[in-house]
């Protein structure tokens, strides 16, 4: 008897463009009020009950929610907090669970991270932030003068 192919989990089935829309805006709307410093919006934006987490970099990570809330609240306060600028954002989702990875663009280095949302009958909501220092890619469009420079050597890769 011929064996059939394993089934594979339908990752995608049921998450459409609508969807894919609907947690692009709460990754942007995390972001936004980040840069906003504000603090109740950060707080509508994490799921209320369940399990969540969030990787601070070069920080333990933390899994109750008060103490989440209140990383973000010190986050923001601090007069020299970064603003945040999240680009390269990509989507994978499934019914209620999805992934946004993106880079996050500071002043003096870029990070990559990866948060996580639920969906509840109210939206979609954040239960994971993990990010940390990856090498900096140029976020500028190259102009003239970048360009007609000599080119890099590729040959050395460490």
């Amino acid at each position: 008897m011929p064996r059939r192919p394993p089934r594979l989990p339908p990752l995608l089935a049921e998450f459409d463009d609508e969807e894919r829309d609907a947690v692009l805006a709460a990754n942007r709307a995390f972001y936004r009020a980040f840069n906003d410093r504000d603090a109740d919006a950060m707080d509508q934006l994490w799921s209320p009950t369940g399990p969540v987490v969030c990787l601070h970099p070069g920080q333990a990570a933390l899994h109750e929610r008060a103490e989440i809330m209140a990383s973000w609240r010190a986050i923001m306060r601090h007069p020299e907090a970064p603003r945040v600028r999240c680009t390269e954002e990509w989507v994978v989702g499934r019914p209620g669970l999805a992934l946004v990875v993106c880079r996050e663009i500071l002043p003096n280095v870029q990070l990559m991270a990866t948060n996580s949302f639920t969906r509840s009958s109210s939206g979609w909501h954040i239960i994971g932030h993990h990010s940390g220092p990856v090498p900096s890619v140029e976020t500028r469009q190259p102009t003239a003068a970048t360009t007609s420079g000599t080119a890099r050597d590729r040959r050395r890769l460490h």
